[in-house]
């Protein structure tokens, strides 16, 4: 059985293999990249060398072969949907790879009921490669459990009602890439309600845990990495949290 209000320290697929079908009200997630593998550390098999941010996670080495990464994002979401009620909503940020002048986007989404594309304004960005516009957008696919579903929505309870969300990532988490309190504050309060219990499978920091339990609802999270998952727990709860770990 899986406990409420409580950061599992293990791969999100473990944690979900404990979760009962229809039981989650609302998940909000951003999984790591894979910028690991397009990093500017990584020589491709023609010599070429790509310029993409490399993003330390610890513990976790976010450099899995392309197919695999798919593969392995389809089943978490294919999981996700499954304990995901009928009423409930999946928030999904990525991002598109932008790698020797093309465009790498996350078509995976694509096979699951996507409700609605949200662009995340993000207003700045680290990535200065001359050869592109400044790209200051990330996705949060938002994706319900089926094509028939009708997912708890109250518009009238969001921050930010439009399909544009501009916010700055939180500079003053010290996570490898944390997302802004506001993003799951606005899917918390839009598409959830008081007691709802929230998911995150990467909970990284435990931002979406967080707010969570700040709107009075219970949370679930999984963290593979055991110093992240420690310190989501301290942040959470108030014990000496380290932000700079």
């Amino acid at each position: 059985m899986i406990e409420k209000n409580k950061i599992y320290n293990e791969d999100c697929l473990i944690t979900m293999s404990r979760i009962e079908d229809n039981s989650i009200d609302l998940i909000v997630t951003s999984p790591p990249y894979n910028k690991g593998y397009w990093s500017s550390n990584r020589n491709l098999n023609n010599g070429f060398k790509t310029k993409s941010r490399r993003i330390d996670y610890g513990e976790y080495d976010d450099n899995l072969d392309p197919l695999e990464y798919e593969a392995n994002q389809i089943k978490v979401i294919s999981e996700c949907l499954r304990i995901l009620k009928p009423s409930g909503s999946l928030f999904y940020n990525h991002i598109d790879i932008l790698n020797k002048h093309q465009t790498i986007h996350p078509k995976w989404v694509y096979n699951f009921p996507l409700k609605q594309i949200i662009i995340w304004d993000r207003k700045n960005t680290p990535k200065l490669d001359k050869s592109y516009f400044f790209p200051i957008n990330e996705y949060v696919f938002w994706i319900q459990k089926d094509k028939k579903s009708r997912t708890y929505f109250n518009r009238h309870n969001s921050i930010m009602n439009k399909s544009i969300w501009s916010m700055s990532s939180d500079n003053k988490n010290k996570f490898a890439a944390p997302f802004p309190k506001s993003l799951p504050i606005n899917c918390i309060l839009s598409c959830s309600k008081e007691n709802d219990i929230v998911y995150d499978p990467y909970s990284g920091s435990g931002t979406t845990c967080l707010s969570a339990k700040e709107l009075n609802r219970n949370f679930i999270g999984s963290e593979i990495g055991k110093e992240h998952s420690d310190n989501s727990i301290s942040r959470i709860f108030n014990k000496n949290y380290n932000q700079n770990k």
